[in-house]
Protein backbone atom coordinates (compact mmCIF):
# COMPACT_ATOMS: atom_id res chain seq x y z
CA UNK A 1 0.00 0.00 0.00
CA UNK A 2 1.22 3.79 -0.75
CA UNK A 3 0.71 7.02 -0.67
CA UNK A 4 -1.68 8.41 -3.08
CA UNK A 5 -1.37 11.81 -4.58
CA UNK A 6 1.82 12.69 -3.89
CA UNK A 7 3.68 15.05 -6.55
CA UNK A 8 7.27 13.59 -7.99
CA UNK A 9 9.22 16.29 -6.19
CA UNK A 10 12.87 16.99 -6.43
CA UNK A 11 13.13 14.64 -3.57
CA UNK A 12 11.18 11.63 -4.94
CA UNK A 13 13.58 12.46 -8.14
CA UNK A 14 16.72 12.22 -6.59
CA UNK A 15 15.07 9.05 -4.71
CA UNK A 16 14.23 7.10 -8.38
CA UNK A 17 17.55 8.22 -9.78
CA UNK A 18 19.25 6.56 -6.54
CA UNK A 19 17.37 3.29 -6.57
CA UNK A 20 18.74 3.03 -10.69
CA UNK A 21 21.67 3.51 -9.22
CA UNK A 22 22.10 0.76 -6.97
CA UNK A 23 20.58 -1.43 -9.15
CA UNK A 24 23.55 -1.09 -11.73
CA UNK A 25 25.88 -1.51 -8.72
CA UNK A 26 23.71 -4.23 -6.84
CA UNK A 27 24.30 -2.90 -3.81
CA UNK A 28 27.07 -0.41 -4.04
CA UNK A 29 27.68 2.72 -2.85
CA UNK A 30 28.88 6.07 -4.83
CA UNK A 31 28.63 9.26 -4.37
CA UNK A 32 24.72 9.42 -5.12
CA UNK A 33 24.16 8.02 -1.88
CA UNK A 34 26.10 10.07 -0.06
CA UNK A 35 25.28 12.23 2.87
CA UNK A 36 25.05 15.59 0.85
CA UNK A 37 22.97 14.03 -1.20
CA UNK A 38 20.29 12.11 0.73
CA UNK A 39 20.28 15.46 3.21
CA UNK A 40 19.06 17.23 0.20
CA UNK A 41 16.40 14.70 -0.77
CA UNK A 42 15.35 14.34 3.09
CA UNK A 43 14.98 18.30 3.45
CA UNK A 44 11.73 19.23 3.55
CA UNK A 45 12.51 23.13 2.60
CA UNK A 46 13.35 22.59 -0.49
CA UNK A 47 12.05 24.50 -3.38
CA UNK A 48 8.87 23.57 -4.80
CA UNK A 49 8.16 20.70 -1.70
CA UNK A 50 4.33 21.97 -1.60
CA UNK A 51 2.28 23.85 0.35
CA UNK A 52 2.42 21.06 3.07
CA UNK A 53 6.05 21.05 3.61
CA UNK A 54 5.69 25.17 3.61
CA UNK A 55 3.44 25.12 6.19
CA UNK A 56 5.93 23.00 8.61
CA UNK A 57 8.96 24.83 7.62
CA UNK A 58 7.14 28.15 8.95
CA UNK A 59 7.07 26.39 12.28
CA UNK A 60 10.17 26.23 13.97
CA UNK A 61 9.37 24.11 16.03
CA UNK A 62 7.86 21.57 13.60
CA UNK A 63 10.51 22.22 11.47
CA UNK A 64 13.27 21.45 13.87
CA UNK A 65 11.79 18.30 14.35
CA UNK A 66 11.69 17.04 11.11
CA UNK A 67 15.33 18.37 10.82
CA UNK A 68 16.43 15.83 13.44
CA UNK A 69 14.86 12.98 12.06
CA UNK A 70 16.21 14.16 8.66
CA UNK A 71 19.86 14.40 10.34
CA UNK A 72 19.07 10.59 11.82
CA UNK A 73 18.89 9.22 8.46
CA UNK A 74 21.21 10.91 6.73
CA UNK A 75 23.50 9.26 9.82
CA UNK A 76 22.19 5.98 9.06
CA UNK A 77 22.45 6.23 5.49
CA UNK A 78 26.05 5.98 5.59
CA UNK A 79 25.32 2.12 6.42
CA UNK A 80 23.38 1.59 3.23
CA UNK A 81 23.77 0.99 -0.74
CA UNK A 82 22.52 3.46 -3.40
CA UNK A 83 19.34 1.92 -3.47
CA UNK A 84 19.55 1.70 0.11
CA UNK A 85 19.60 5.44 0.59
CA UNK A 86 16.83 5.86 -1.53
CA UNK A 87 14.54 3.31 -0.04
CA UNK A 88 15.31 5.91 3.28
CA UNK A 89 14.46 9.30 1.58
CA UNK A 90 10.87 7.16 -0.06
CA UNK A 91 9.87 5.72 3.69
CA UNK A 92 10.44 9.19 4.97
CA UNK A 93 8.20 10.99 2.59
CA UNK A 94 5.65 8.75 2.54
CA UNK A 95 5.74 8.97 6.42
CA UNK A 96 5.13 12.75 6.15
CA UNK A 97 2.41 12.82 3.76
CA UNK A 98 0.59 9.72 6.01
CA UNK A 99 1.13 12.28 9.21
CA UNK A 100 -0.23 14.78 7.50
CA UNK A 101 -3.67 12.88 6.92
CA UNK A 102 -3.54 11.48 10.38
CA UNK A 103 -3.30 14.49 12.04
CA UNK A 104 -6.32 15.78 10.01
CA UNK A 105 -4.97 17.99 7.43
CA UNK A 106 -7.02 16.87 4.95
CA UNK A 107 -6.19 20.17 2.14
CA UNK A 108 -2.53 20.63 2.44
CA UNK A 109 -3.20 24.02 1.49
CA UNK A 110 -4.88 24.85 4.64
CA UNK A 111 -3.09 26.57 7.10
CA UNK A 112 -2.64 24.54 10.18
CA UNK A 113 -4.98 24.69 13.59
CA UNK A 114 -3.06 24.38 16.99
CA UNK A 115 -4.62 20.87 17.10
CA UNK A 116 -3.14 19.78 14.28
CA UNK A 117 -0.09 21.42 14.83
CA UNK A 118 0.17 19.75 18.16
CA UNK A 119 -0.44 16.15 16.23
CA UNK A 120 2.26 16.63 14.24
CA UNK A 121 4.59 17.82 17.02
CA UNK A 122 3.95 14.39 18.29
CA UNK A 123 4.65 12.11 15.35
CA UNK A 124 7.16 13.73 14.47
CA UNK A 125 9.12 13.48 18.36
CA UNK A 126 7.81 9.46 17.65
CA UNK A 127 9.64 9.81 14.34
CA UNK A 128 12.97 10.91 16.04
CA UNK A 129 13.06 7.64 18.40
CA UNK A 130 11.93 5.38 15.05
CA UNK A 131 14.82 6.87 12.87
CA UNK A 132 17.62 5.79 14.43
CA UNK A 133 16.63 2.28 14.06
CA UNK A 134 16.09 2.40 10.27
CA UNK A 135 19.51 0.52 9.89
CA UNK A 136 20.10 -2.60 11.86
CA UNK A 137 23.85 -4.73 11.71
CA UNK A 138 23.19 -8.35 13.31
CA UNK A 139 25.11 -11.66 12.33
CA UNK A 140 26.97 -10.20 9.22
CA UNK A 141 24.05 -8.49 7.77
CA UNK A 142 22.72 -5.17 7.40
CA UNK A 143 19.07 -4.85 7.93
CA UNK A 144 17.07 -1.82 6.80
CA UNK A 145 13.41 -1.29 7.69
CA UNK A 146 11.44 -1.09 4.83
CA UNK A 147 7.85 0.50 5.73
CA UNK A 148 4.65 0.86 3.85
CA UNK A 149 2.98 3.78 5.59
CA UNK A 150 -0.51 5.12 4.60
CA UNK A 151 -3.76 7.46 5.75
CA UNK A 152 -7.07 8.39 4.38
CA UNK A 153 -9.52 10.15 6.26
CA UNK A 154 -12.40 8.91 7.65
CA UNK A 155 -15.34 9.92 5.75
CA UNK A 156 -19.07 10.99 7.74
CA UNK A 157 -20.70 8.40 5.59
CA UNK A 158 -18.42 5.43 6.84
CA UNK A 159 -18.61 6.84 10.02
CA UNK A 160 -22.34 6.78 10.11
CA UNK A 161 -22.20 3.41 8.57
CA UNK A 162 -20.77 1.99 11.93
CA UNK A 163 -22.91 4.22 14.24
CA UNK A 164 -20.07 6.59 14.96
CA UNK A 165 -20.82 9.93 15.56
CA UNK A 166 -18.85 13.27 17.09
CA UNK A 167 -15.79 12.67 19.16
CA UNK A 168 -16.32 8.96 18.78
CA UNK A 169 -15.38 9.16 14.80
CA UNK A 170 -11.08 8.79 14.42
CA UNK A 171 -9.83 11.29 12.51
CA UNK A 172 -7.99 8.62 9.78
CA UNK A 173 -7.89 5.04 9.11
CA UNK A 174 -3.80 4.36 9.05
CA UNK A 175 -1.76 1.32 8.16
CA UNK A 176 2.06 0.92 9.34
CA UNK A 177 3.57 -1.68 7.63
CA UNK A 178 7.11 -2.70 8.31
CA UNK A 179 9.40 -5.49 7.42
CA UNK A 180 13.34 -6.14 6.75
CA UNK A 181 15.53 -6.14 4.43
CA UNK A 182 19.12 -6.90 3.90
CA UNK A 183 20.90 -4.36 2.35
CA UNK A 184 24.06 -4.59 0.48
CA UNK A 185 25.17 -7.18 -2.84
CA UNK A 186 21.60 -8.82 -3.64
CA UNK A 187 22.85 -12.62 -4.03
CA UNK A 188 20.46 -15.34 -4.57
CA UNK A 189 20.40 -15.51 -0.90
CA UNK A 190 19.85 -12.48 -0.13
CA UNK A 191 17.17 -11.65 -2.50
CA UNK A 192 15.40 -14.62 -1.72
CA UNK A 193 15.90 -13.72 2.20
CA UNK A 194 14.05 -10.39 1.29
CA UNK A 195 11.48 -11.92 -1.01
CA UNK A 196 10.15 -13.98 1.88
CA UNK A 197 9.98 -11.99 4.82
CA UNK A 198 8.64 -8.97 2.17
CA UNK A 199 5.35 -8.42 3.65
CA UNK A 200 2.02 -6.82 2.19
CA UNK A 201 -1.32 -5.22 3.78
CA UNK A 202 -4.28 -7.38 4.42
CA UNK A 203 -6.71 -4.81 3.92
CA UNK A 204 -7.89 -2.24 1.56
CA UNK A 205 -8.04 0.91 2.95
CA UNK A 206 -11.77 0.52 1.63
CA UNK A 207 -11.93 -1.62 4.51
CA UNK A 208 -11.85 0.97 7.61
CA UNK A 209 -9.42 -0.88 9.34
CA UNK A 210 -6.13 0.48 10.66
CA UNK A 211 -3.15 -2.33 10.62
CA UNK A 212 -0.46 -2.42 12.00
CA UNK A 213 2.72 -4.91 11.73
CA UNK A 214 6.09 -4.42 12.67
CA UNK A 215 8.96 -7.36 12.89
CA UNK A 216 11.98 -8.21 15.05
CA UNK A 217 15.36 -10.08 14.15
CA UNK A 218 15.50 -12.80 16.90
CA UNK A 219 18.60 -14.34 15.14
CA UNK A 220 20.70 -13.56 12.57
CA UNK A 221 23.93 -16.22 11.33
CA UNK A 222 25.32 -17.20 7.78
CA UNK A 223 22.73 -20.65 7.89
CA UNK A 224 19.54 -19.21 9.74
CA UNK A 225 17.89 -16.11 10.09
CA UNK A 226 14.54 -15.62 12.40
CA UNK A 227 12.51 -12.93 12.21
CA UNK A 228 9.23 -12.05 14.48
CA UNK A 229 5.90 -10.92 13.10
CA UNK A 230 3.62 -8.94 15.53
CA UNK A 231 0.05 -7.43 13.61
CA UNK A 232 -2.29 -5.85 14.77
CA UNK A 233 -5.80 -4.62 12.90
CA UNK A 234 -9.04 -2.91 13.91
CA UNK A 235 -12.09 -2.26 11.71
CA UNK A 236 -13.82 1.31 12.37
CA UNK A 237 -16.92 0.12 14.54
CA UNK A 238 -15.69 -3.12 15.84
CA UNK A 239 -16.08 -4.34 19.46
CA UNK A 240 -12.25 -4.91 19.60
CA UNK A 241 -9.18 -5.22 17.35
CA UNK A 242 -7.06 -8.58 16.86
CA UNK A 243 -3.61 -9.48 17.60
CA UNK A 244 -1.32 -12.19 16.18
CA UNK A 245 2.51 -13.22 15.95
CA UNK A 246 4.08 -15.43 13.45
CA UNK A 247 7.70 -16.02 12.89
CA UNK A 248 9.79 -16.16 9.39
CA UNK A 249 12.43 -18.88 9.16
CA UNK A 250 14.89 -18.60 6.24
CA UNK A 251 17.52 -21.55 5.50
CA UNK A 252 20.36 -18.84 4.20
CA UNK A 253 22.24 -21.41 2.24
CA UNK A 254 19.20 -22.92 0.18
CA UNK A 255 16.93 -20.01 -0.02
CA UNK A 256 13.67 -21.70 1.87
CA UNK A 257 11.57 -21.28 5.01
CA UNK A 258 12.66 -23.81 7.76
CA UNK A 259 11.04 -26.69 7.97
CA UNK A 260 10.34 -29.68 10.87
CA UNK A 261 12.61 -31.96 8.98
CA UNK A 262 15.70 -29.18 8.97
CA UNK A 263 14.81 -29.07 13.48
CA UNK A 264 13.93 -32.15 14.61
CA UNK A 265 14.89 -36.01 13.77
CA UNK A 266 11.62 -37.70 11.94
CA UNK A 267 11.87 -41.28 14.52
CA UNK A 268 11.88 -38.86 17.78
CA UNK A 269 8.54 -38.00 19.24
CA UNK A 270 9.02 -34.01 19.82
CA UNK A 271 5.40 -33.13 18.77
CA UNK A 272 4.43 -34.73 22.36
CA UNK A 273 7.35 -33.46 24.23
CA UNK A 274 6.80 -29.91 22.68
CA UNK A 275 3.11 -30.20 23.45
CA UNK A 276 4.19 -31.67 27.33
CA UNK A 277 6.20 -28.80 27.89
CA UNK A 278 3.94 -25.84 26.23
CA UNK A 279 0.69 -27.18 28.52
CA UNK A 280 2.51 -27.54 31.76
CA UNK A 281 4.13 -24.01 31.09
CA UNK A 282 0.93 -22.07 29.92
CA UNK A 283 -0.77 -23.62 32.98
CA UNK A 284 1.93 -22.50 35.26
CA UNK A 285 1.40 -18.46 33.19
CA UNK A 286 -2.40 -18.56 33.86
CA UNK A 287 -2.72 -20.69 37.32
CA UNK A 288 -3.82 -17.40 38.82
CA UNK A 289 -6.76 -17.29 36.21
CA UNK A 290 -7.35 -21.02 36.85
CA UNK A 291 -7.12 -22.36 33.33
CA UNK A 292 -5.36 -25.29 31.65
CA UNK A 293 -5.01 -25.30 28.02
CA UNK A 294 -6.70 -27.98 26.11
CA UNK A 295 -3.80 -30.10 24.83
CA UNK A 296 -5.25 -30.60 21.59
CA UNK A 297 -5.08 -26.79 20.82
CA UNK A 298 -1.79 -26.32 22.16
CA UNK A 299 -0.14 -29.49 20.30
CA UNK A 300 -1.83 -27.71 17.07
CA UNK A 301 -0.07 -24.29 17.57
CA UNK A 302 3.46 -26.16 19.04
CA UNK A 303 4.17 -28.54 16.16
CA UNK A 304 3.71 -25.62 13.46
CA UNK A 305 7.16 -24.27 12.12
CA UNK A 306 5.54 -20.36 11.14
CA UNK A 307 5.19 -19.92 15.19
CA UNK A 308 8.96 -20.96 15.87
CA UNK A 309 11.24 -18.46 16.13
CA UNK A 310 15.08 -19.21 16.67
CA UNK A 311 17.01 -17.70 19.15
CA UNK A 312 20.21 -18.18 20.40
CA UNK A 313 19.31 -19.66 23.67
CA UNK A 314 16.88 -22.04 22.31
CA UNK A 315 13.23 -22.40 20.94
CA UNK A 316 10.16 -20.03 21.65
CA UNK A 317 6.86 -21.32 20.75
CA UNK A 318 4.14 -18.67 19.95
CA UNK A 319 1.13 -18.76 20.64
CA UNK A 320 -1.19 -15.98 19.39
CA UNK A 321 -4.44 -14.93 20.76
CA UNK A 322 -7.21 -18.03 20.32
CA UNK A 323 -4.26 -20.87 19.72
CA UNK A 324 -4.02 -22.19 22.79
CA UNK A 325 -7.61 -22.59 23.98
CA UNK A 326 -7.78 -19.17 25.73
CA UNK A 327 -10.58 -16.52 25.61
CA UNK A 328 -9.26 -13.52 23.21
CA UNK A 329 -9.40 -11.38 26.76
CA UNK A 330 -6.39 -13.29 28.34
CA UNK A 331 -4.31 -12.52 24.89
CA UNK A 332 -1.43 -14.67 23.70
CA UNK A 333 1.81 -16.02 25.04
CA UNK A 334 5.15 -18.31 24.24
CA UNK A 335 6.91 -20.56 25.89
CA UNK A 336 10.84 -20.69 25.33
CA UNK A 337 12.51 -24.21 25.86
CA UNK A 338 16.66 -23.66 25.89
CA UNK A 339 18.32 -26.17 23.47
CA UNK A 340 19.64 -28.19 25.91
CA UNK A 341 16.16 -29.50 26.98
CA UNK A 342 15.74 -30.79 23.36
CA UNK A 343 18.59 -32.21 22.21
CA UNK A 344 17.58 -35.62 22.50
CA UNK A 345 14.74 -34.68 19.07
CA UNK A 346 16.75 -32.39 17.43
CA UNK A 347 18.45 -33.20 13.81
CA UNK A 348 22.15 -33.33 14.07
CA UNK A 349 22.47 -31.45 10.98
CA UNK A 350 20.67 -28.46 12.33
CA UNK A 351 21.38 -25.03 11.21
CA UNK A 352 23.08 -22.82 13.89
CA UNK A 353 22.35 -22.03 16.33
CA UNK A 354 19.39 -25.30 16.62
CA UNK A 355 22.71 -27.84 16.37
CA UNK A 356 24.73 -28.52 19.55
CA UNK A 357 28.15 -26.79 19.18
CA UNK A 358 31.02 -28.51 17.47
Amino acid sequence: MFVRNIAVSGALALMVALAGCGDRDNGGKTDESSAERVSEALDICAEGRGAFANAVCDNNTLVGLDNEVRETLVAESASVSDAGAAMLVQNQTRWREAARIACGIIDPESALTPEQTSCLESEFRARIEEAAGAVEQAGGYVFQRMEVVDATPVTAEAAEAVGLTGDDVPTAITRDIRFPRIDGPQTPQIQRFNELVAQSPQFALGDATNESLDYRIAFAGPELISVRFDSSSDTLGAAHGNTTSRAVNVLMREGRPLAEADVFRADAAWQDYLTQRAVAEITRQFREDGFVPPERDVRESATKPHLWLITEDGLVLLFPPYSFGAPYVMGGTEVTIPWRDLRPYLNPAAPAPVRAPA
